[in-house]
């Protein structure tokens, strides 16, 4: 890493008032990297949170997971998905919850957070789609993943809205995509900002090192196929909504310029036949939305 980059991204990991995760991510976090955390010990850190436990079995007893029967308890949820998918259910919450902090204290400009959820929860859902039926990667992991990836964009803006402004004019003014005017403008991209944050929050490193590849596939890393999940489901959503980053004029059709080269080649057949099957999705999609921004 370059010098410049290095201080630019210093700058991110001393921002003082960024608030932090709350607490039951990093007592779950400890939990499970212990051997031998019993289902009790989880459940009863869990079960002090009775807004994350509200969520978490509103969502797990969605069609979203299409579990065959109604699940009333966080026992329940852990003994048949497992630790590690409550564990990502439980971050993808919590950070969601802190995300919106940060945008509720502060005033930013040019960025539209309503327009960022909708583009991030419909890239987890789909990065979770895709993982299952191609049996490629891990569908929790990737829904996560898929959830925090443009974090990074978020904080910039919030934080140095300077640069994000400098970057939203320049890529409207040449018409091209935000990450391409980013690469221009600042010395760090949003993948690393978003990594930055993630290492700070103690988020597990299989998914801080995603949202630091999903636009860059390491082959051979221990998480390629969630960076290509990431990325193929960010490509696509780009592709069939309007971005958030009003990049997309012509929304429904496929857009090659998302893709990493990698994602073009390996994830080409559902890409191409995405028509087929996205109408399911975009109803998954929805029913998403709805329980993620519900009171």
């Amino acid at each position: 890493m370059d010098a410049e980059k290095k201080q630019f991204l210093k700058k991110f990991q001393q921002i003082r008032e960024l608030p932090s995760l709350p607490e039951i991510v990093l007592k779950i976090n400890d939990l499970l990297d212990a051997p031998d955390t019993s289902i009790d010990s989880l459940c009863e850190v869990i079960e002090k949170d009775q807004a994350i436990v509200f969520k978490m079995l509103l969502l797990v007893n969605s069609a979203f997971f299409g579990l065959r029967e109604k699940i009333s308890s966080v026992q329940e949820a852990t003994i048949i998905l497992g630790f590690d998918a409550i564990r990502n259910i439980v971050i993808s919450l919590s950070a969601f919850n802190t995300l919106n902090v940060i945008s509720d204290k502060k005033s930013i400009n040019h960025f539209r957070m309503d327009g960022f959820w909708k583009h991030s929860v419909g890239v987890a859902v789909l990065s979770r789609y895709l993982s299952d039926k191609k049996q490629m990667g891990d569908p929790e992991k990737c829904f996560v993943a898929g959830l925090l990836h443009d974090m990074g964009k978020l904080i910039l803006a919030a934080y140095f809205n300077k640069e994000f402004e400098k970057i939203i004019k320049l890529s409207k003014k040449e018409k091209i995509l935000y990450r391409e005017a980013e690469k221009q403008m600042i010395p760090g991209g949003h993948h690393e900002i978003g990594f930055c944050i993630a290492r700070k929050w103690r988020i597990p490193t299989y998914l801080s090192n995603t949202l630091y590849c999903h636009h860059n596939m390491q082959i051979g890393a221990t998480n390629y196929e969630d960076c290509l999940i990431v990325n193929a489901a960010d490509g696509l959503i780009n592709s069939y909504f309007s971005d958030f980053m009003n990049n997309n004029s012509h929304p429904g059709e496929i857009d090659y310029r998302y893709f990493d080269e990698q994602t073009r080649i390996k994830m080409q057949p559902w890409i191409e036949s995405s028509s087929k099957w996205f109408p399911e999705v975009k109803e998954m999609i929805s029913e998403a939305r709805k329980l993620l921004f519900e009171k």
